[in-house]
């Protein structure tokens, strides 16, 4: 409907007005003496019709308008509008759950919550007038030292995502005192309770490898998870606290809370309760993590190295009883808040503290690979227990000499002397072929690594876990555009060249010949219990890895040729310990100008295994003076010292 209408009739009215402004006898027909029934006078006007016309149409007009409006407001967007009113009257608040608590194996407990405070800013809660809300940003800066485009900016953001704006967090409970009463009556700020997670890891900071930490959510981690998380909230981002996110973080809550005008919470008009996170029982065994971590630091201060992994599992099920990566860091700076320069310090430290070396790292195997070419040669048939070569100290082929690591060899070599003796000789034969000798050849050892697991995920319940590196001629010649060279196949027969292997991975295929032919995933959390949530309450089940890769026979002989190391051979340290032991030792050459890498991975006891512990110490040299060492000392305190105690326990 067109305004002209309604207005029309004022416009010819103000016109009439002013053309008879000065001719009052048009409009002003007559003075009339007026009586009424009691005979008194009035004296009055008479308007003309033309006048009273206009006037009603005009008062009809207005009424219009209201009545229009009114139903337009009332009919048209009234549901909006008291929504609206609704919205401005009711706020809701977001009620997060406690996050679920860890513990080791024994019930020792590793992660706990403590009381922190935040203080967060409403978008919807500072005043429409810009001189009141410079007032309360102003006020803000100063008190929390943060500068305004700061606080602008965390306001767009927050009200974009339709959430507060966190302003700070890692609040004292006496700043929190102090900004109370600095920001009473303020509206829109709150300082609100929050949880913070406390790593009580003692003197083990290998543990946080383990648990890794949490921090607040991302913005796109947010867009992405918009129904189960809110804005400013805290995330698993490594370890357990990562993998079993959903276990610990439970289910928040909400609450609706009646504001006054000025944006001050009263009654609470709805809630929904939040559920608690899960609780994780660990099959970490604090004690056992606290002396691998202690025997591998002894070790690496005695050969001057500093970095190192040390992993012991039970080979009965795939639970990880220790897992230490040296060096390590305190992960509770992470949950209080790393500033940038911190973390670009643990950032550029080269020995890379936040690595987690046994899970992620890729290393040379070095001979603790024999074990799986020595079982896919007696599977396929290439050798039997009985079949010898020679070993003078290598063989050569035309200009290349491929040697022993023994300046003379070791004489006539049966499989099980080649593994407790590690003789590379031996390993060449089977593994490429020589003279009339028929070796594996590329393609059937690719094919076995592979069995074994390298080059795929172990399915540990860890984030981020390498996976090795099996490599083959295509990928050769694609990678580096030359042919595959019998020498290559020699270098992956020993554990040299490009094949690449996770500590992990090692102390995997290791658990297989344990087992006499079976191995189970890794795996840290040995049983979740949920918080008001029975049917979470679960074991973790252990589950096969794998299982008959090789024949009996076969998985036999390579065991006895482990037992043999250790009796005779590069692990017989191991000879000196209260039980029977296997094992093997490595050394992988990775570079020119610096010492090779140290391994030892084997099992005890040797019919009954209990631990199966894989040792690298990066740029140890011989895995045969090194690696060995800690975990010697680390047996040796487990079957002397602790067995007993655990055996005693009920």
């Amino acid at each position: 409907m067109s305004r002209d209408i309604f207005f029309q009739p004022i416009k010819e009215l103000s016109e009439h007005f002013v053309r008879t402004a000065h001719q009052p006898q048009d409009w002003v027909e007559s003075s009339v003496d007026v009586r009424d029934t009691h005979g008194r006078q009035y004296l009055g006007v008479t308007i003309s019709q033309q006048v009273r016309t206009i006037s009603f149409i005009i008062i009809l007009a207005t009424l219009g308008i209201f009545f229009f409006k009114s139903a337009q407001l009332q009919v048209v967007q009234g549901q909006g509008l008291f929504a609206l009113s609704q919205k401005n009257k009711l706020r809701e608040y977001i009620i997060p759950a406690h996050r679920g608590t860890i513990f080791d194996r024994n019930g020792r407990r590793l992660v706990s919550n403590a009381a922190d405070f935040a203080v967060m800013l409403d978008p919807k809660g500072l005043p429409s007038n810009s001189d009141k809300r410079t007032e309360i940003l102003d006020l803000i800066s100063k008190k929390l030292t943060i500068d305004t485009h700061e606080i602008e900016n965390a306001i767009s953001n927050a009200a974009a995502a339709g959430g507060t704006a966190l302003l700070r967090d890692n609040v004292s409970r006496e700043d929190t005192l102090l900004l109370t009463a600095a920001f009473a009556g303020v509206a829109g700020v709150e300082i609100v309770p929050e949880e913070i997670r406390n790593y009580e890891l003692g003197s083990v900071k290998s543990l946080a490898h383990i648990l890794g930490y949490t921090g607040r959510i991302t913005r796109d981690e947010f867009d992405k998870n918009r129904d189960t998380y809110f804005l400013n909230d805290k995330i698993g981002k490594d370890g357990v606290e990562l993998s079993y996110e959903q276990e610990l973080r439970g289910v928040f809550g909400k609450k609706q809370v009646e504001i006054d005008a000025l944006g001050n919470p009263h009654d609470v008009v709805g809630e929904l309760k939040a559920r608690d996170g899960s609780n994780l029982i660990l099959t970490i065994d604090y004690a056992m993590q606290k002396e691998a971590e202690e025997f591998l630091s002894e070790t690496l201060d005695l050969f001057g190295k500093k970095k190192g992994v040390v992993i012991v599992t039970d080979p009965r099920n795939g639970e990880i009883l220790a897992y230490v990566n040296l060096p390590a860091y305190d992960n509770n700076i992470f949950s209080k808040g790393i500033s940038q320069q911190e973390y670009a310090a643990l950032l550029n430290d080269p020995d890379r503290p936040l690595f987690a070396r046994g899970l992620r790292g890729d290393y040379p195997s070095g001979s603790t690979i024999k074990m799986l070419v020595a079982g896919a040669a007696l599977a396929e048939g290439i050798i039997t227990p009985t079949t010898s070569v020679v070993s003078s100290g290598g063989i050569r082929i035309g200009q290349w000499l491929f040697p022993d690591w023994k300046a003379g060899g070791h004489g006539r070599t049966n499989v099980i002397k080649a593994l407790a003796e590690s003789v590379n000789t031996f390993f060449y034969y089977i593994g490429g072929g020589y003279d009339n000798f028929e070796g594996l050849g590329v393609d059937r050892l690719v094919a076995y690594f592979e069995k074994f697991g390298i080059g795929s995920k172990t399915g540990i319940d860890l984030p981020n876990e390498a996976v090795g590196f099996v490599p083959s001629p295509e990928w050769k010649l694609k990678k580096k555009g030359e042919r595959w060279y019998i020498g290559d196949t020699y270098h992956i027969a020993i554990g040299q060249g490009d094949v690449l292997v996770a500590p992990l991975q090692v102390n995997l295929y290791t658990a297989y010949f344990a087992n006499g032919g079976k191995n189970y995933i890794p795996h840290v959390v040995k049983r979740i219990e949920g918080a008001g949530l029975p049917e979470k309450n679960r074991e973790i089940i252990p589950r096969v890895y794998r299982s008959d890769v090789l024949p009996p026979d076969a998985t036999e002989t390579v065991r006895q040729g482990l037992r043999e190391a250790v009796m005779s051979g590069s692990a017989r340290r191991l000879s000196l310990l209260p039980i029977e032991a296997a094992g093997k030792t490595g050394t992988a050459q990775w570079s020119t100008d610096k010492a090779p890498h140290a391994w030892f991975t084997g099992w005890a006891p040797f019919n009954d295994p209990r631990l199966v512990i894989t040792v690298l110490i990066e740029e140890g040299e011989e895995g045969s003076k090194s690696a060995i060492l800690a975990a010697y000392n680390f047996l040796s305190w487990y079957y002397r010292d602790y067995l007993p105690l655990l055996d005693k326990a009920p």
